[in-house]
């Protein structure tokens, strides 16, 4: 909360959790593995990981916000500038956990479920995390219209009762 001075953003940033454990329900339906602890254990290393890119995301909104760019444009602006190195970082962990996921060369049964959550996780939760968080940033952060009076202090005509 400190780094973004708002109690909202940190809010936000924690979104790409849920997408990422989409991601690895995903991921074990689709390979047909079970659900176990080493898996588990994979899904606590994922939420380190996946912030990550929401993090990013949002310091590079906020920059363009200081810098007086709108709302819109600065979630858009962020989330065109950061398109590349987000991708590359997850592609890279993703490379790097793929052979250990899928078993080539042999399927460890420690490694495997912990690298199979992160790679499914990964992999889901950036894509919809350079969609979604630029969207919500937008929705949180936006000027809000003023709001009309109630019917009550219509009627009353400004009088407090």
């Amino acid at each position: 909360a400190a780094q973004f001075r708002s109690y909202w953003q940190p809010l936000l940033i924690l979104v790409t959790v849920p997408l990422a454990f989409t991601g690895v329900a995903l991921g074990l339906i689709i390979s047909r593995d079970p659900l176990s602890l080493y898996t588990m254990y994979g899904v606590i290393a994922l939420t380190g990981i996946a912030v990550n890119s929401a993090i990013v995301l949002i310091a590079a909104a906020n920059d363009r916000l200081r810098d007086g760019m709108g709302v819109l444009h600065a979630a858009v602006y962020a989330a065109r500038r950061r398109v590349v190195p987000i991708i590359i970082t997850s592609v890279t962990t993703i490379g790097g956990l793929f052979s250990l996921a899928f078993g080539l060369g042999g399927k460890s049964l420690l490694w495997g479920p912990v690298a199979s959550a992160i790679v499914w996780g990964l992999g889901f939760a950036t894509v919809l995390t350079l969609f979604v968080i630029p969207l919500l940033y937008w929705l949180s952060m936006r000027p809000r219209p003023p709001r009309r009076s109630s019917w009550r202090q219509r009627l009353s005509f400004g009088t407090k009762s």
